[in-house]
């Protein structure tokens, strides 16, 4: 194990990624969006770990990378990808997450058998121990942060 990864209390949220693309803009330019309209409750996270769909082929249905949470901006679709203006959602806004380096885990996380998979709030600690993406859906109680803001959406972090 390494010795910088996060404390098994950090907050992690487990989103989406439905398209390559979508990793590659993680990975390359170091943001991810979710839709205002679609935000969890427990949407403040230290980190998001991606689950991949079944676009990545032999990598599907899997936790394989995280990366830390920098920054929460809200931005229009239009803005996020200037490439597709005329999406029918061009003009809804979206939280960019402004992310770290995008950093794979020392052995993925697959799903035994296909889940939807919208969000999965869990911690650092189970990311780390999970062997099937149904062992990230209930923390550890030791695991849980001490702080009130795991359930509080966007409490205390800045958006800028």
């Amino acid at each position: 194990m390494l010795d910088d990864q996060p404390e098994d209390q950090a907050r992690v949220l487990v989103v989406i990624v439905p398209q390559p693309r979508d990793l590659a803009l993680a990975r390359d330019e170091g943001w991810y969006r979710v839709p205002l309209a679609h935000t969890p409750a427990q949407f403040a996270a230290d980190y998001l770990a991606f689950y991949q769909t079944a676009a990545f082929g032999d990598e599907r249905w899997s936790v394989r990378f995280y990366a830390e949470v920098l920054r929460y901006t809200i931005q229009t679709r239009r803005e996020l990808l200037p490439d597709e203006p005329e999406h029918p959602r061009a003009n809804e806004r979206y939280y960019r997450v402004t992310l770290g380096p995008l950093r794979e885990l020392p052995l993925p996380i697959p799903s035994a058998r296909l889940r939807r998979v919208v969000f999965i709030a869990t911690t650092f600690g189970q990311l780390r121990r999970a062997s099937d993406l149904r062992d990230l859906y209930h923390p550890d109680e030791d695991d849980l942060p001490d702080d009130d803001l795991w359930g509080a959406g966007l409490a205390g972090r800045t958006l800028r």
